[in-house]
């Protein structure tokens, strides 16, 4: 009896392990960028941040894998680094929204967000990525990022915040 249930725990332990690997991992595209935020800011309305259009650096990332070859590229993550040492604590909710081009009259995708951010958090904020396939977006190479942030407090100074967030193309 007893080498049948350690029977069943490695076959349970070996299907659990192997059904969570993911055969095709996919291509990094990783950017980094820079906003400041303004001290006194109030907190009744959102204070967004847009980035100018920026290139998505396809070839870069993919060589040469055109578009027709990926099946998808997803938000892998998103992080606010505060580099003046100001924890976040003062920041209740965050947005990050992917505009396809200089046209931001259309329906922006969102790319991160993070609600009921606790009061803990330090001077690195972790962002949820979103779900949303940005394929056709980031094919025309290029794209505009929003931050929406909403305080809970009064940011306390001026300090400049770096930006890094990343997606995943996978390959057909």
């Amino acid at each position: 009896m007893r080498k049948v249930s350690i029977l069943m725990v490695i076959a349970t332990m070996v299907l659990t392990l192997n059904s969570c690997r993911d055969g095709n991992r996919g291509i990094d595209m990783i950017y980094t960028d820079f906003f400041e935020i303004q001290s006194g800011a109030n907190t009744i309305e959102t204070h967004y941040f847009q980035s100018e259009l920026r290139s998505a650096n396809w070839s870069t990332f993919l060589g040469e894998l055109e578009p027709e070859q990926i099946s998808k590229i997803q938000p892998s993550f998103a992080r606010l680094t505060n580099t003046q040492g100001i924890p976040f604590d003062f920041i209740d909710q965050v947005v990050i929204e992917i505009y396809p081009d200089e046209n931001l009259t259309v329906t922006p995708w969102e790319f991160a967000f993070r609600n009921n951010i606790p009061f803990n958090e330090g001077t690195t904020l972790e962002i949820i990525p979103g779900l949303a396939d940005f394929k056709d977006e980031l094919s025309d190479d290029q794209f505009i990022y929003r931050i929406g942030l909403r305080y809970r407090d009064f940011p306390p100074i001026t300090f400049p915040v770096v930006l890094d967030f990343g997606f995943t193309a996978v390959p057909l």
